[in-house]
């Protein structure tokens, strides 16, 4: 196996990897390149880890950005990113974007602060998993409740 290049940098705090180039293609890139002789379905190709100690002086990946081949087929690839959290002492993938929806998965919740603008169709729940949706308005403590039990509002 040939040796990392920056096996042997010791990088204090900050890296900084600066362009000059005054066009308009991006940079400066960094590239994760997974080259592979049997690139398959869900290989994990890339990932950036954020480390820190916990209180019991115990390194910890708090965080990581994972990229991961969703089809390897030639001409239809598509590809995926993974975000994973630390949830209650276990890594967590809370989000999954793939190429043609963003996922929040295991127990993930979505707030927002600011106005949500649907334009299409929306669904909530599972069709046959007895969801309740409350709505909200501009008086506290007030709103209107789809019961599912009773199929109105």
């Amino acid at each position: 196996m040939a040796r990392d290049f920056l096996s042997e940098v010791d990088f204090k705090s900050t890296v900084t990897h600066t362009s000059t180039d005054a066009g308009s293609s991006a940079g400066p890139v960094i590239e994760l390149y997974r080259n592979s002789a049997s690139p398959a379905d869900a290989d994990y190709i890339g990932q950036i880890k954020f480390q820190g100690e916990n209180d019991n002086d115990q390194k910890v990946i708090y965080a990581k950005i994972t990229g991961k081949i969703d089809d390897a087929s030639d001409g239809s690839e598509d590809g995926i990113i993974e975000i994973a959290h630390q949830k209650a002492g276990s890594n967590n993938i809370s989000a999954r974007f793939t190429s043609d929806a963003l996922k929040l998965i295991n127990g993930t919740g979505l707030e927002v602060a600011g106005t949500i603008q649907i334009d299409g169709a929306t669904t909530f729940g599972v069709d046959d998993t007895g969801v309740d949706v409350k709505f909200f308005g501009a008086t506290s403590g007030r709103y209107m409740e789809w019961d599912e039990s009773e199929d109105s509002l």
